[in-house]
């Protein structure tokens, strides 16, 4: 568990002021700043020798002390431990990467899903890509819109879950019948799962070969749109514009990660 002093220091690098009750409403609010404050990285996992370490004072020191971002494995992992210090009923659950992959991934994410009154939640702050600025709930069918963005969770089967979004794609990138402009973004497993199973994911997505080794990633959301950094090149979208910057050098990449992500990496 976290204490109660970490706690405050999570929910300051937050800009939350008071510790929130375990409420849907509060529950958005926690997502929508950890996404818009919080950014995905993989910059940590690209230029470190090994695997990032998982325990808990370790991702609580990258986060918070030092004010980095990290991957889903540490992101989702301190996010379930604020969500219980904060009296959420709240688990992890494995994912299924989807969206623009020509095959089959392999199960490669750590999601969460949070119980409330009114029902089971996907809250998700470490998937790097399109993901829900609040809880999404799993109710069959629904059409959420979150933040201006809509979603739709349906069941595969008894444990399986995908999460879809309506997307200005001419067409499903997997041709597997949905209606043109939806896309699912992930799979998601309700069975219960254990640390040690993530422990084995952490370890074989920071070798060479995986996308989270070979490529340094960074996601951050805004109040108008998003930043994105793929291997020198900067991603801007705000107001519905889209901006590409070619960045020269490891210099300007540095300089890139501190002004539009606040990630202090040297050149």
């Amino acid at each position: 568990m976290l204490s109660d002093a970490q706690v405050r220091g999570y929910l300051d690098r937050l800009g939350i002021a008071e510790a929130p009750e375990p409420t849907k409403e509060n529950l958005d609010r926690l997502i929508y700043a950890h996404q818009t404050h919080i950014p995905f990285e993989t910059v940590s996992v690209h230029r470190a020798q090994g695997a990032p370490d998982l325990s808990l004072p370790a991702i609580y020191d990258q986060v918070i002390e030092r004010r980095h971002g990290a991957y889903c494995f540490q992101l989702n992992k301190l996010f379930q431990k604020l969500l219980e210090a904060l009296g959420y009923n709240v688990r992890p659950v494995i994912c299924r990467a989807v969206r623009g992959r020509e095959g089959r991934m392999p199960i490669n994410h750590r999601g969460l899903i949070v119980t409330l009154d009114e029902g089971r939640y996907s809250a998700d702050v470490g998937f790097g890509g399109p993901m829900p600025a609040g809880a999404l709930g799993l109710f069959p069918g629904v059409e959420q819109d979150i933040c201006g963005e809509t979603y739709i969770a349906e069941r595969s089967d008894h444990a399986w879950w995908k999460i879809d979004r309506i997307t200005k794609a001419e067409r499903d990138l997997h041709d597997d019948g949905l209606p043109a402009r939806r896309q699912t973004e992930l799979e998601l497993c309700t069975a219960a799962v254990e640390e040690i199973d993530f422990a084995s994911m952490n370890h074989f997505f920071s070798l060479p070969g995986t996308l989270f080794k070979d490529h340094e990633l960074v996601n951050l959301r805004t109040d108008g749109g998003y930043k994105g950094f793929r291997d020198g090149v900067l991603t801007l979208r705000e107001g519905g514009e889209k901006t590409i910057i070619e960045l020269e050098g490891p210099d300007e990449v540095a300089r890139a990660l501190r002004e539009h992500f606040d990630l202090d990496y040297d050149a």
